[in-house]
């Protein structure tokens, strides 16, 4: 959204010092967020990441029988798991593409 030009009004900090319009694009931000802000911030993930793992057999077990449910044999499943799966390796790779143009620039 920043390089798009688009900033948040307001201040980043409670204590008033730094602004959402003084944080950097990209990795440099995390050099300028405030450490407790950096904290809640992985904090967040975490929470999210524990929460999934609470739910994570449920939504096996919806997946499995949708799957089933469109009479998918053992062959198909595979498949789809495998296009899934690469998929999201595609997606790290685009990021990691980003990660590196940015620091060589």
């Amino acid at each position: 959204v920043t390089t798009a030009g688009v900033r948040l009004p307001g201040q980043i900090a409670y204590t008033g010092e730094l602004k959402f319009a003084d944080i950097p694009t990209g990795l440099a931000a995390f050099s300028k967020i405030p450490v407790w802000g950096a904290v809640q911030l992985f904090g967040f993930i975490g929470l999210c990441e524990f929460g999934f793992a609470q739910v994570k057999d449920d939504i096996e077990a919806d997946c499995e029988a949708r799957m089933d449910g469109n009479g998918w044999d053992a062959a198909t499943k595979d498949s789809k798991r495998g296009i899934e799966l690469n998929n999201g390796r595609a997606a790290m790779m685009g990021i990691l593409g980003l990660m590196v143009h940015e620091k060589l620039d």
